[in-house]
């Protein structure tokens, strides 16, 4: 652990994370959860999910005196899961939402509701271990802390920065592309994700996982399109055409050399 938390005190954190994956992701069946979503506060499957929970969390803090921590856990789980249910219920009603936009919904409110419960479990935490002091002391000493803030400062360039670039520059060729048969918005998370992995990479010295990653994406991304106007109908031709091929490469290597360029840029001034 770091100087100010102890191996034993970061064990405790780790084991009411345990628990909380495994009561709200392993044992809680679909069953539970639509009827959660219908019936909220009504619904004995939202008490059950959240007495398992406190229970859980109850015998993996080990310890008879932490009653109240396993109890708070528990109550604060109710409110969230409740709050949750209700507010997609309400948004459901009022609404007719196309399948792709109650997908977005649902993951904000997965996301908004997976934070609550963390923080819910650091708060009680630091309340377990009398660390609200400690942590003040870990904020003042990393906030300020020059390698961090490059490592972040790298992250967001090449995350939007970059993509509005790479974008701008190939846009010139996207309507020379027949892209009907492409999810949304699937070549722009595609291109963060490689980004942000190749930064790690370079960040922890690891060149050959780029080389690796690059290979994979080629051999991915040759197969997906055929060239039907030179296509044979009774045949499958199992290469990509000529200009989404070349579309393909240009945005890929761009967006490679911006990242690993990135990356070496960093960790020359983390070295100075």
């Amino acid at each position: 652990m770091t100087p100010f938390f102890t191996h034993e005190e970061g064990s405790i954190l780790l084991r009411l994370l345990i628990a909380h994956l495994l009561t709200d992701f392993f044992w809680q069946p679909d069953k539970w959860v639509r009827e959660k979503e219908d019936r909220i506060w009504g619904s004995k499957f939202l008490w059950y999910h959240c007495i398992l929970t406190g229970i859980i969390a109850w015998i993996f803090l080990w310890d008879i005196h932490l009653w109240w921590a396993a109890l708070l856990i528990m109550v604060l789980h109710l409110l969230t899961d409740g709050f949750k249910s209700t507010f997609s219920k309400r948004i459901d009603k009022k609404v007719n939402h196309t399948p792709e936009k109650k997908a977005k919904i649902g993951l904000k409110l997965f996301t908004a509701d997976q934070l609550s419960h963390i923080l819910v479990l650091i708060a009680v935490w630091l309340l377990i271990i009398k660390g609200y002091g400690k942590i003040t002391i870990l904020l003042k000493k990393a906030l300020p802390d020059y390698r961090l803030l490059l490592y972040a400062a790298g992250y967001l360039f090449i995350l939007e920065p970059v993509g509005y670039f790479i974008g701008s520059l190939t846009r010139r060729w996207t309507g020379e592309l027949n892209e009907e048969d492409s999810l949304p918005d699937a070549g722009r998370w595609i291109g963060m994700l490689e980004r942000v992995l190749i930064l790690t990479f370079v960040y922890m010295g690891q060149f050959a996982a780029i080389g690796f990653l690059i290979t994979a994406k080629s051999l991915l991304r040759v197969i997906d399109r055929p060239d039907k106007s030179t296509v044979d109908p009774g045949f499958i031709q199992p290469f990509s055409s000529r200009k989404h091929t070349e579309y393909v490469l240009i945005g890929t290597f761009l967006s490679f050399a911006i990242a690993l360029g990135t990356g070496l840029v960093i960790n020359y001034f983390l070295g100075l």
